[in-house]
């Protein structure tokens, strides 16, 4: 996968922000879509999915809501539902115009009712191939195969952007996470982007090398140097010997005070399985590639 989106006017793609709740919805994810969308001449669709299943059930007398103490209860009513629905649609629209506004994007709304990886697929296709995604809620520890599933899924789309629950800044040096070479020249054109257009210090990349023990670490330094021999060169830093876990690696990215960080998905930076540790130390939007 290579990180880009299509310029406004191609035609062939945009920044889809997935939107699934009212206050969930980070504040950093929506200036992660807005900043991508300025650093590439884009713009933003912001793509609220309502819970089809939530809709579904207020055709059923068993289905009741609960208020917050749990003394009362009501039936479901489909209008009442509906105008929830409308309400929090509104409120995001609102959220998203004004963030694009401050950084100069330009930006839509869409509504539907589908799952949420159903209808990111649909809504990436339907417009080309180069489509970056954007999702509105910060990511649980445990939701790494989810992640995962929408990388598998949505076809269509050339990354996706996400953020932790301690994601709260976009200032500091875009940091690629860097597991393998062959991946390292089309991540630094990312990072280039985000660096070079979208309001943080120009020019400001870090290179960070991942790997699980020394030996690897310094074949990866050696890659790195040789891509970089005729050109400028970003700062080159390693992370310690991952042994196998990735804990070591998360605090290796939170030292660096990102204001995005660039990984592949499924290795030491960003495992597969768990995402306790990457969770607690992420401060800024994680932009991944497959």
């Amino acid at each position: 996968m290579i990180g880009h989106v299509a310029a406004a006017g191609e035609e062939r793609g945009r920044v889809v922000l997935r939107l699934t709740g009212g206050a969930r919805v980070s504040d950093i994810a929506l200036e992660a879509a807005a900043r991508i969308a300025r650093a590439y001449d884009s713009e933003i669709e912001s793509l609220f999915v309502e819970d089809r299943q939530l809709a579904d059930l207020t055709g059923h007398a068993f289905a009741r809501e609960i208020s917050h103490s749990g003394r009362c209860s009501r039936e479901l009513s489909g209008d009442d539902i509906e105008r929830e629905f409308r309400a929090v649609f509104r409120t995001m629209q609102a959220r998203v115009e004004a963030v694009a506004k401050r950084f100069e994007a330009r930006s839509f709304s869409t509504r539907v009712r589908d799952d949420p990886i159903d209808a990111l697929a649909r809504a990436c296709s339907s417009a080309g191939p180069w489509n970056v995604v954007v999702l509105g809620e910060a990511f649980k520890p445990q939701d790494a195969r989810a992640l995962g599933a929408i990388l598998s899924k949505v076809r269509d789309a050339t990354g996706l952007v996400t953020v932790g629950p301690n994601s709260r800044s976009l200032r500091g040096p875009v940091v690629v996470a860097i597991e393998d070479p062959e991946h390292l020249v089309a991540m630094i054109r990312t990072a280039e982007r985000l660096a070079g257009n979208s309001g943080m210090e120009r020019g400001a990349i870090v290179v960070m090398l991942v790997g699980n023990d020394f030996e690897h670490l310094h074949w990866l330094e050696g890659q790195a140097r040789l891509l970089f021999a005729h050109g400028p060169q970003p700062r080159i830093v390693a992370a310690p010997p991952a042994r196998g876990e990735s804990a070591s690696v998360a605090e290796a990215i939170r030292r660096q005070r990102a204001g995005f960080v660039i990984a592949q998905y499924g290795g030491l930076a960003v495992p597969a399985d768990d995402l306790k540790a990457l969770a607690a130390a992420l401060e800024s939007p994680l932009f991944l590639v497959r």
